[in-house]
């Protein structure tokens, strides 16, 4: 068996928290031939093709159609680099995981308003007065990058802040989002890893200091889904699948979705020593019963 892995350059990942080594090391240790590969080595001549990486370091050319399993877990953000590399993936014959498509087509905030019930109060604009307006009935907000990530870009908008609302939408060109504030983030923002039509495991990241919460600077405490967002679990993951998004994070902050997580979702290591249990290993066990 065969597993291509599409990531950012290993030297830059932290072997005792990255989930996607965590997925190569066990995917190994199996004795499943398992290379990586960096979008910038991606390329199309004739056939989608890629200078992959074997797991001693040697380099190759190699056709992308003679893996059996593709994961896609390159961080973000999605730039353009990224979205050509969905693109030239979409043509591969081998099943690619998460879909190249979905990752395309359904950005990682916007993904949740397909379900905004669950959402609490969101606009996303561009429009300076839309925005001002929306933030003189809830008073305080958290307004967002839609390309940000680990909570990069992500800050804390009072009414009245106008110069933050022009650097943040680019003097009103660029869209953002903008939520109420959720006071509940104070206590922890939960993440909900999913595999396949299963909840694997809830985190409640616990912030050490401010409002931005995630593994790397939480407090992780291990916390069953509430009934709500059990509810919302039920509605949002048979959609994941049928997108061919088969591994995601969700994310919950006082029981209201705030961002679903398809690109490169992480925590398996943390939750794996929260509950003993390998989970990586359960992921594997996935996909390797996906690609036989």
């Amino acid at each position: 068996m065969k597993w291509l892995v599409i990531i950012d350059p290993e030297e830059g990942l932290n072997p005792e928290t990255d989930t996607s080594l965590a997925i190569i090391r066990e995917a190994r240790d199996r004795q499943i031939e398992v290379d990586t590969l960096t979008i910038d080595k991606l390329y199309f001549r004739d056939r989608l093709m890629g200078v992959v990486r074997d797991k001693v370091g040697f380099t190759r050319k190699c056709a992308l159609d003679d893996y059996d399993l593709i994961f896609l877990r390159k961080e973000p953000p999605y730039d353009m680099s990224f979205h050509y590399a969905t693109q030239l993936l979409s043509l591969a014959q081998t099943q690619i995981i998460n879909s190249p498509a979905a990752i395309r087509n359904l950005n990682e905030k916007l993904i949740a308003l397909s379900f905004k019930e669950f959402m609490p109060p969101t606009l996303v604009s561009s429009d300076i007065c839309l925005i001002e307006e929306f933030l003189s009935e809830h008073k305080v907000g958290v307004i967002k990058g839609l390309d940000s990530f680990q909570g990069i870009s992500v800050t804390k908008v009072l009414s009245g802040e106008k110069e933050k609302i022009r650097s943040y939408t680019g003097c009103g060109l660029r869209p953002v989002m903008v939520q109420k504030f959720l006071p509940e983030v104070m206590t922890g923002d939960k993440r909900i890893l999913v595999l396949g039509d299963k909840v694997v495991g809830s985190v409640l990241r616990r912030p050490l200091q401010g409002y931005h919460a995630n593994f790397a600077n939480s407090e992780a405490i291990l916390t069953p889904p509430s009934k709500k967002e059990q509810a919302a679990l039920d509605r949002i993951i048979p959609w994941l699948l049928e997108q061919g998004i088969h591994f995601s994070g969700l994310d919950f902050i006082g029981e209201q979705l705030t961002e679903i997580n398809i690109t490169c979702p992480t925590g398996v290591i943390q939750l794996g020593r929260l509950t003993n249990r390998n989970i990586t290993a359960e992921v594997v066990d996935y996909f390797e019963m996906m690609s036989k």
